[in-house]
């Protein structure tokens, strides 16, 4: 009994998790991956070539946002995958084809869900 006082003091005293510390951004993250993946279902109907470049580059930066936000909040792994399908989604943007711009966005969808699955599942880590 004597032993679990300072236990319970020191998580008492202990600081918040990254992404629990205020402004570290964890809801515009998410709101920013939520946003994106929308852009990448969009790009993947597009009916054409540069509508489908044009989803790719607003996926592209709302993805870069998310990636930038979980970083700062500490949630690595899901960032490197958000960061993955940035770059994915970025690539896309200069596909010669509609073709193109699909598969690249479907890649970058399946890197998207990776990192939201991660947070699903395991929380910010």
């Amino acid at each position: 009994m004597a032993g679990v006082i300072p236990l319970v003091i020191l998580l008492l005293l202990a600081g918040p998790a990254a992404a629990q510390r205020s402004g570290c951004g964890m809801g515009l993250g998410l709101e920013a991956l939520r946003g994106a993946e929308g852009g990448l279902r969009a790009g993947v109907a597009a009916p054409s070539l540069l509508e489908g470049r044009a989803a790719a580059a607003g996926a592209a930066q709302s993805l870069g946002e998310a990636a930038g936000r979980l970083g700062g909040c500490g949630c690595g792994e899901a960032a490197g995958h958000t960061q993955e399908a940035a770059g994915l989604a970025e690539a896309a943007r200069g596909a010669d084809s509609l073709d193109g711009v699909r598969r690249g966005l479907d890649r970058a969808r399946f890197s998207a869900r990776l990192a939201r699955e991660r947070l699903d599942r395991h929380g910010c880590s």
